[in-house]
């Protein structure tokens, strides 16, 4: 019985670890200026592009915005920009459990239920134009849910802690 107990107390930690939280994470070439850096633009080689669905849309336009904020100026590809970005997207389904239990006379009872949720991740990488090598790459991952416009606020929210860790 205390066993039982126990695991049903380990699933529901571990589901609660699961579903809390967005995470994000930057990783950049250190060692690079970034103050060299002024023009970006989308590549166009990119063969993981987010699909064109509502939810691409506004992780472009978040982006796009982010990195004005940034001080870059968005070009054209032939207009040979510093940078390059790219952007990747992906959902994939999980399923979590969530566990309860009541302890009573007899032994007592409990239940673990299945749930089915939707991860969503998006990175985001910029390449040196003319290296062609990547200098930061941010990712994000968070559990999507039916609701379209907290999804967009998901994302933004991506974007934004992406860019907080903007080099210096």
């Amino acid at each position: 019985m205390k066993t039982r107990l126990a695991m049903c107390a380990m699933l529901l930690c571990l589901t609660s670890t699961i579903a809390f939280g967005q995470q994000v994470s930057v990783n950049y070439n250190h060692s690079q200026s970034f103050a060299q850096y002024h023009t970006y633009a989308w590549g166009s080689e990119n063969a993981n592009q987010i699909q064109n669905s509502i939810l691409a849309q506004a992780a472009v336009q978040n982006i796009d915005t982010a990195m004005q904020a940034k001080g870059l100026k968005k070009v054209t590809e032939a207009d040979n920009p510093d940078l390059l970005l790219t952007a990747s997207g992906g959902l994939k389904q999980e399923t979590s459990w969530t566990a309860m239990g009541m302890r009573g006379i007899g032994g007592g009872m409990g239940s673990i239920t299945p749930q089915q949720n939707v991860e969503g991740t998006l990175i985001v990488d910029l390449f040196d134009a003319k290296s062609k090598t990547l200098v930061w790459r941010g990712i994000g991952q968070d559990t999507l849910g039916n609701n379209g416009n907290k999804n967009q606020q998901l994302v933004a929210k991506a974007v934004t802690k992406m860019f907080k860790q903007w080099p210096k």
